[in-house]
């Protein structure tokens, strides 16, 4: 096998893989015990045709077709190797011709990135402080969720639950005919169509009410968008939410742990404050991130770009069909043709490689990486909160895609945690 190199512009280099004989051969003779095995010649049983009969029978040229898939991934593994390329994705067969074969390929290298001054991003940090009002706000929703409904003797009022039969009809065609339904009368509630809420409201039990709609965009089908739907409604129940008293016993009520009000709001402060830090740190992390995006200078690969394209098609493929939405249905109801719409990918696709390369690149200058040991204390992290699952858990983490899979969850948050120190300064 000779090999040609040939520098290509945008990190992207151009293989001629000159193939002889001797590289040929043992994959022509695996193609034909590939072959013989499912190909029935006249006068031989099946699979015991020597080789030279079977060329006879099929033509060389099918043995070497055959012997190509074998032999091309092999080919350019090898002229890579020897080339010694920091190869950063599959290569792209471009020209297969000749006897014995030259294969053109071209090989995305690594990209090269090349940083201005990082050390010096700066980002403010907003306020993570909880305030009373919102300590308040979650206790009242905890005193809300926590009531139980009891029957209301009064008109129905907003935030009401009520039991009613319903009926709908368009040009006397019924559209809606529910009997005994739950219903609750929240200002927010647009179903089965906005302003139906605000009719019940007022009614009381025992009330029939007769009121008229027209279906608006989004509800219905087409042709009865635009139209009046006459509405019938029996209330046979109200009730309201009894609200308790904001006392120690109403915090025990909660859940175990709370043994007054004080503890839960000290509690409800807490998991306030938690989540306020984590919200503010992705939020930092999103404001700062770019910023080391603009400090880089990348020398990207199409063809990387390609490969990112046709995995995202794929995914998209595949998450459609699960959903049983047809592709071209799709791309009719988001208002773009086929090509418009991976012209988007493509600068998507872009995007995200850019930002992956750079964060690589900063975790090797600032020499951040995970170990074995690592690994496994992140592990231990994982599973010591899960009783009996745990050591099922942790042999899963046998598998050696799972185990990457974590050690690039943790790069990644070690590296966002430096950028992050570094942004604080």
């Amino acid at each position: 096998m000779k090999v040609i190199k040939e520098d290509l512009p945008k990190r992207e280099v151009l293989l001629t893989i000159k193939l002889d004989d001797e590289d040929i051969e043992p994959h022509v003779q695996k193609a034909y015990e590939r072959i013989i095995k499912r190909t029935n010649i006249p006068g031989f049983r099946k699979g015991k045709a020597p080789r030279a009969i079977l060329e006879r029978y099929l033509g060389k040229d099918a043995l070497k077709e055959e012997a190509l898939e074998s032999l091309l991934p092999e080919a350019l593994r090898d002229a890579i190797n020897k080339e010694e390329l920091d190869s950063a994705g599959m290569p792209r067969v471009d020209q297969v011709d000749g006897d014995p074969p030259v294969v053109k390929a071209t090989v995305p290298l690594q990209p090269l990135v090349e940083f201005s001054d990082y050390l010096a991003i700066r980002v403010d940090e907003d306020s993570t402080e909880v305030t009373d009002e919102q300590v308040q706000e979650l206790i009242q929703y905890l005193r809300k969720e926590q009531a139980p409904w009891e029957p209301a003797n009064r008109f129905v009022s907003f935030g009401d639950q009520v039991t009613i039969d319903v009926r709908g009809s368009v040009d006397e065609r019924v559209i809606l005919d529910e009997k005994g339904i739950v219903y609750i009368a929240t200002e927010e509630n647009s179903s089965p169509i906005p302003g139906f809420v605000d009719q019940l409201i007022g009614m009381k039990t025992g009330d029939q009410k007769e009121f008229h709609i027209t279906i608006p965009d989004g509800y219905g089908s087409d042709e009865l968008i635009g139209n009046e739907c006459v509405f019938h409604v029996t209330l046979y129940e109200n009730k309201e939410k009894r609200l308790a008293e904001l006392n120690d016993e109403f915090a025990k009520g909660v859940g175990d742990g709370y043994d007054s009000l004080a503890s839960l709001e000290d509690k409800v402060r807490s998991d306030l404050q938690a989540e306020e830090e984590r919200v503010a740190r992705r939020k930092y992390e999103e404001k700062v991130v770019p910023l080391l995006v603009e400090c880089a200078k990348i020398e990207l690969s199409p063809l990387l770009v390609d490969h990112e394209v046709t995995h995202m098609l794929a995914d998209e493929r595949e998450s459609l069909k699960k959903q049983q939405v047809d592709v071209g249905q799709y791309l009719q109801n988001v208002g773009k043709s086929a090509d418009e719409h991976e012209e988007d990918l493509r600068t998507m696709a872009l995007d995200r490689l850019t930002r992956s390369y750079v964060m690589r690149k900063f975790a090797e200058l600032e020499e951040i990486d995970v170990s074995p040991d690592d690994l496994e204390k992140e592990i231990d992290t994982l599973v010591e909160s899960l009783g009996d699952q745990a050591d099922n858990v942790r042999r899963s983490f046998d598998d050696v895609e799972r185990r990457r899979s974590l050690s690039d969850a943790v790069l990644t948050r070690r590296t966002l945690e430096r950028l992050t120190e570094i942004a604080r300064g």
